[in-house]
C-alpha cells in the first residue's frame, strides 16, 4: 500500500535525489580573466552543480583593474594585485547578498545584523587560542596566513607567490624556491636563501593542500610540482600532469581537498578541477573533473573560506499563508531560513543546506494541522511560543516553551494550538531519507 500524507507548503517541494557521496560544503569560486574581470561561481561538490552567479568588471571596482593576481585573506577579503604584487585596492564576500563588494577597511559592529568582519580576529580568545584552525598550517590552506604578513613588504614582493609549510615561509620565482624565515616563533629573516632549484620551471603560483602537501603551477612545462618537507627541507614528489592543464598561472584548494586550476592558454577548461582519493593509505592520487569552460586568459584563482549564516526573524520576517498554499495546516505564517532547494514561494536566504530544511513556523490562536505522517523525512520542533495539543504516534501531550518534538519516519502527527496566544516554533526536517 502506497503511503501518503498531508502535504505542507513546507513538505510539498520537489524531492532532491542526494549521490551517495559525503555531503561537502558550497564553495564560491573568483577567477581573474584577462586582467580585466572577476568571474565568481557557485560549485556545490555534492550535487556536482556549478553555477556562474556574477562578472566584475572596472565598472564595478573602479581603480582596481588591470589586475595580475588576487589573494584571498582573512574575512574573505580579496585583494587585486599589480605586477609587483602592491595591493590595488580590497573588495569582501558578503555571503547575505552572494557578492563581492567594496571593502574599505571598516569591519562592521559584532553586536549588528551583519557582524562584523574577521580580518584581525583576537586571537587572545580562548576559544582561537585552543584551535589549531588559527594556529596550524595544515589547517589554514590560504596562501597567505599571519607568518606571509609578518614578512618585510620588500623581501615578499621579490616573489610571484609566498606559502608557508610546516611555520617556514618560502617564496617562488622563476626555476627556483627560496626560504624566507625560520620557525614561526624564531625571529624572521630580511634575507632568503635557496631551498629548491626546479630546472626549465617557471612557478606561478601556489597552494597548500588540507593534507600538507604543497602545490606549485609550473607555466613553462604545464604542469603541478607537489612538494613536502623531510628533515626541514623541501623535497619535490611525483607531479600533476593532465591534458587540461596549460600553462597554470593560479591554483587554489578547497576545504574539502578538491583544486581548481587556472590555464593562462586554450585548454578544454578555463579552470580545471581535480579531486583527490587516498591510494596505498598514504599517497593522494587526482582524477580530473568536469571544469569551467570560457576560453583562455585566466590569470589566478581564489576561493571564499566556507561561510555560516546568522539568520531570524529579525532579518526574514514571518509571511502568512493561506489555506490553499498551505495545504492542510490552518492559520499557519511561517519562513524558511535554511533549505536544500529554492521555495518559490517564499523569498529565502542564500543559505543552502546540503540536506536539512529550517524553518520558523506560528500558528494563530484556532490554528491547527491534520494527522498525518512521512515515510521520506525525519522532523524536530522547538516550541518557543504559546502551547499546543500535539498527538504523536499513540498518545497525545500539551507542549509549551522548552519542549522538542522529536517525529522519526512512518510516525503520525497532528496539533491545534490551545489559548488565545500564537504558537511558534523552530522546525528541522531531514529530508529524502530511505
Amino acid at each position: 500500500m502506497k503511503n501518503s500524507f498531508v502535504k505542507a507548503p513546507l513538505f510539498c517541494v520537489p524531492a532532491l535525489v542526494f549521490m551517495a557521496i559525503q555531503c561537502l560544503s558550497t564553495e564560491r569560486i573568483f577567477i581573474l580573466k584577462n586582467e580585466e574581470q572577476i568571474i565568481q561561481y557557485r560549485v556545490r561538490e555534492s550535487q556536482n552543480e556549478v553555477t556562474r552567479v556574477a562578472t566584475y568588471t572596472e565598472k564595478d571596482f573602479p581603480g582596481m583593474f588591470p589586475a595580475y593576481s588576487i589573494e584571498m585573506e582573512r574575512g574573505n577579503i580579496l585583494s587585486f594585485l599589480d605586477q609587483s604584487r602592491n595591493v590595488k585596492g580590497r573588495v569582501v564576500y558578503d555571503p547575505n547578498n552572494d557578492r563581492l563588494k567594496v571593502y574599505g577597511g571598516r569591519p562592521g559592529n559584532r553586536a549588528s545584523l551583519r557582524g562584523r568582519v574577521l580580518e584581525n580576529p583576537d586571537l587572545n580568545e580562548p576559544f582561537r587560542q585552543k584551535s589549531d584552525l588559527y594556529f596550524k598550517d595544515w589547517a589554514n590552506p590560504t596562501r597567505h596566513n599571519l607568518l606571509a604578513k609578518k614578512l618585510p613588504k620588500t623581501l615578499a614582493r621579490s616573489y610571484r607567490d609566498i606559502f608557508v609549510l610546516d611555520g617556514i615561509a618560502f617564496g617562488i620565482w622563476g626555476d627556483h624556491i627560496d626560504q624566507l624565515s625560520g620557525k614561526m616563533d624564531k625571529v624572521l629573516s630580511r634575507s632568503s636563501k635557496r631551498a629548491l632549484v626546479i630546472p626549465g620551471s617557471e612557478l606561478t603560483s601556489a597552494a597548500l593542500s588540507p593534507w600538507g602537501e604543497v602545490f606549485i603551477a609550473d607555466a613553462a612545462t604545464s604542469q603541478l610540482h607537489r612538494l613536502g618537507l623531510s628533515k626541514g627541507k623541501l623535497v619535490l614528489k611525483r607531479s600533476v600532469r593532465h591534458s587540461n592543464i596549460r600553462s597554470p598561472q593560479g591554483l587554489d584548494f578547497t576545504r574539502s581537498g578538491e583544486l581548481f586550476v587556472a590555464n593562462g592558454k586554450a585548454s578544454p577548461d578555463g579552470v580545471c578541477r581535480f579531486k583527490f582519493q587516498l591510494g596505498n593509505f598514504k599517497n593522494w592520487n587526482p582524477q580530473a573533473s568536469k571544469g569551467l569552460d570560457f576560453g583562455s586568459g585566466c590569470l589566478d584563482v581564489a576561493l571564499a573560506n566556507p561561510v555560516g549564516y546568522v539568520i531570524s526573524e529579525k532579518t526574514h520576517p514571518l509571511v502568512k499563508l493561506n489555506p490553499e498554499k498551505a495545504g492542510g495546516h490552518y492559520g499557519i505564517s511561517q519562513v524558511l531560513f535554511i533549505a536544500p532547494y529554492i521555495n518559490k514561494d517564499q523569498p529565502t536566504p542564500n543559505a543552502a543546506s546540503e540536506s536539512s530544511t529550517i524553518a520558523l513556523v506560528e500558528y494563530e490562536p484556532g490554528g491547527n494541522t491534520a494527522v498525518h505522517y512521512h515515510d521520506h523525512m525525519e522532523q524536530i520542533e522547538v516550541v518557543l511560543e504559546g502551547r499546543a495539543l500535539w498527538e504523536i504516534g499513540e498518545f497525545e501531550r500539551e507542549v509549551g516553551p522548552g519542549d522538542v518534538i522529536f517525529t522519526p519516519r512512518f510516525v503520525k502527527h497532528g496539533y491545534k494550538v490551545l489559548g488565545k496566544n500564537p504558537f511558534k516554533f523552530l522546525q528541522l526536517e531531514w529530508r529524502n531519507l530511505n
